[in-house]
């Protein structure tokens, strides 16, 4: 949030408030969108383009300046890493993030972006649920054949993560290592809730029975 409001201040002016808007799931193109309006300020893709550059250089910036400060949630490397092993599961990265802001920030925690053969990203589709269907429907070319949305696994944590889930028939495995409480993931209607992947066993057991 610090590399987008120094962005939106170099390229829209020195005033710009997020006050009021929860970026937690959104879609950084919407978060833009969101932000503009509230600020007062017109958006043309012009600008957005503009925002966009800016906000890479300022981002990478951010992630090279305090490397300690960036770190793989407890048990997400892990989880990637074993699931990377696993002949029938495919790993996709969903995610409201820009395509660049997105690298930048799984290398800055250690990941590898080829590790995730199946993309979705926040300028591909106008919402989080969207996204799920677009991620699905590119699974289904990688494959050469229909996949069940059944057998799909929505890892995330936040009420969008499992919105997503829920609107495309996946199942919402939802972790609680973001803003949102267990019970706050429960609430919006997750399948399966836990405090961190620390535990893989719960995890693993779904991917396989799927």
């Amino acid at each position: 949030m610090r590399a987008i409001t120094r962005a939106a201040r170099d390229v829209f002016g020195a005033v710009w408030a997020w006050d009021g808007i929860d970026p937690s799931g959104g879609l950084d193109p919407l978060i833009l969108a969101e932000g503009a309006l509230r600020n007062g300020v017109p958006l043309d893709p012009a600008r957005e383009e503009a925002f966009r550059g800016r906000y890479t250089v300022i981002l990478e910036e951010e992630l090279r300046s305090n490397p300690a400060a960036v770190r793989a949630l407890p048990g997400s490397r892990e989880a990637v890493e074993v699931l990377r092993t696993r002949d029938h599961a495919v790993l996709g990265l969903l995610t409201g993030n820009y395509p660049t802001g997105a690298a930048l920030k799984l290398r800055a925690a250690g990941f590898d972006p080829g590790w995730f053969p199946i993309t979705a990203f926040g300028d591909e589709a106008p919402s989080r649920p969207a996204l799920g269907t677009l991620a699905l429907r590119k699974l289904e070319e990688r494959s050469g054949a229909p996949v069940d949305p059944r057998r799909v696994v929505i890892i995330g944590d936040t009420p969008r993560d499992v919105e997503c889930a829920r609107a495309n028939g996946f199942t919402a495995y939802a972790v609680a290592t973001g803003r949102h409480r267990i019970e706050d993931l429960r609430a919006a209607g997750a399948h399966i809730c836990v405090r961190d992947l620390t535990d893989l066993a719960p995890l693993l057991e779904l991917i396989d029975a799927r």
